[in-house]
């Protein structure tokens, strides 16, 4: 039967692996080194100005520890930290690889936030006014500096805006009654400051309206159908304003001549008066009538 050339090198793999661990077991029973512990206490956040402090760490064996700046805006001078001037998170490795009487500590490691230096804010660009009209959206903004980033309260005739805590304020649908001077203040732990006032004027909408042409040959004493309407929605109204002829509802009637009615639309609570739209009609002279 012949050997698997595979399997001989697997089987060898396997004995020489089990050699080693027999070995590394060997070893650490004949190590009668001790135990020890890296106690690293927490960092407190730091400004960006701060002085280089001292780290708060020790071994428990006593053994001197070594430090390193994994990552972050610090340098190390001895078993002090130098702030470099910029924000960002800093994290410090500490270790200790023993000695003859002490086996090598498990690293630790403590990360801490370096803070940009605090200064009281400032209204970078502020909200602008606007004129909208009845259900149109309303949109203000503001951009402001601070450290820490500062909040905000909007304000309308500088009496503060329930819930308007923003960058933004926004009314979706406005009102007559929300026409005013809008400012913002933004505020931090050093300070406070006031944008200039935006005025936000709101009226009614506008509204047009579209008269349909009439025919061109009508006769006398025919009734008509007057045909207009609004761009609102809102009902029109005919009055005749040059001519014989009487108007009832949509309903128009004239015996002969020329006719000229007015279509209009006095407007409601939201919208304005329409401008009004004239149309002429010409009737024709009705039997035993003479044109003048």
């Amino acid at each position: 039967m012949r050997s698997n050339p595979r399997l001989r090198a697997r089987i060898a793999a396997l004995a020489a692996l089990a050699a080693l661990a027999a070995f590394a077991a060997d070893a650490a029973a004949q190590d009668g080194r001790r135990k020890q512990e890296i106690i690293f206490d927490e960092i407190a956040a730091r400004t960006v100005d701060d002085a280089p402090f001292d780290i708060a760490a020790r071994a428990t064996s006593g053994l001197p520890l070594s430090f390193e700046v994994v990552a972050g805006p610090a340098a190390l001078e001895g078993r002090k930290l130098k702030l470099t001037g910029a924000p960002g998170l800093v994290i410090v490795r500490a270790s200790q690889g023993g000695d003859a009487a002490f086996l090598p500590a498990r690293g630790a490691e403590r990360a801490f936030t370096v803070l940009a230096r605090p200064f009281a804010p400032a209204i970078l660009s502020g909200p602008a006014g606007t004129d909208v009209a009845i259900g149109e959206a309303v949109v203000l903004a503001v951009e402001a500096s601070g450290e820490p980033p500062p909040g905000f309260q909007w304000r309308r005739n500088g009496v503060p805006i329930t819930g308007a805590t923003g960058r933004t304020l926004m009314i979706a649908s406005a009102a007559l009654t929300d026409a005013g001077a809008y400012d913002v203040v933004a505020s931090n732990a050093t300070g406070s400051a006031a944008s200039a006032p935006a005025r936000v004027a709101v009226g009614k909408r506008r509204q047009s309206i579209t008269f349909q042409s009439a025919s061109a040959a009508l006769a006398a004493g025919q009734q008509v159908a007057l045909s207009a309407s609004a761009s609102s929605g809102l009902p029109v109204r005919f009055e005749v304003v040059s001519g014989a002829a009487v108007v009832n509802g949509e309903m128009l009637t004239s015996q002969g001549g020329a006719v000229v009615v007015q279509a209009a639309q006095p407007g409601d609570s939201v919208y304005e008066p329409a401008m009004p739209v004239s149309q002429t009609f010409v009737f024709g002279t009705a039997m035993g009538q003479r044109t003048p």
